[in-house]
């Protein structure tokens, strides 16, 4: 009897795993990567903090302001000629005309696109993540630097963990460069000084 009990629940248990490899099987891919051991699906975007994911900078801003003025102002006095003991007055007349035109044209372009990789450092009260990245590279004493932080919703993160920077809200994003280019691009001392006076 006891050995009966233990063919069936062999049985039973071989079944199962017939089942579930048949299952994964049809479905064409396995439930567990057999490399790392992790499960394949689990959601791999970002949700707790220490979380990493991938925000994709594509910042475009344009602004452009145009003001025209223009005044025009005329006028004109005319007089006959004088009566009685004025009749020395001859006929007289008095135009004037003031004329005003100005134009006023600004316009501003800035573009960055880049790639970083952010951490998450709180989890708010609805769920809402608050992200904080820095990336730092550094070529031949030529350093750029990219810093940002905001604040995200979970759904806006894509599938492969990547988030566009214009769903961030709060976004704070700053490219600062240092070295041998960035010092000649500036003006120098004299330069500076010269145009703080004047």
């Amino acid at each position: 009897m006891k050995r009966l009990a233990w063919i069936r629940a062999a049985g039973l248990i071989m079944a199962g795993l017939v089942l579930v490899s048949t299952r994964g099987a049809a479905a064409g891919t396995p439930l567990v990567d057999f490399e790392t051991g992790s499960s394949l699906v689990t959601n791999i975007k970002a949700h707790h903090v220490g979380d990493l994911l991938t925000i994709l900078i594509t910042e475009n801003a344009s602004a452009k302001a145009v003001s025209k003025t223009k005044a025009n102002n005329k006028s004109e006095h005319k007089g006959g000629a004088g009566l009685g003991f004025l009749d020395f007055v001859s006929p007289w007349g008095l135009d004037t005309e003031n004329k005003y035109k100005g134009d006023g044209d600004t316009q501003r372009n800035g573009s960055l696109e880049a790639e970083i990789t952010a951490r998450v450092t709180e989890v708010l009260h609805n769920g809402d993540l608050r992200i904080s990245g820095t990336r730092m590279v550094n070529i031949n004493g030529e350093k750029q630097l990219i810093e940002i932080t905001g604040v995200c919703r979970q759904r806006d993160i894509g599938p492969d963990n990547t988030i566009m920077s214009t769903y961030i809200s709060d976004a704070q994003i700053a490219y600062n460069g240092s070295g041998i280019i960035n010092d000649t691009s500036e003006p120098g001392v004299v330069t500076k000084i010269i145009n703080w006076l004047f």
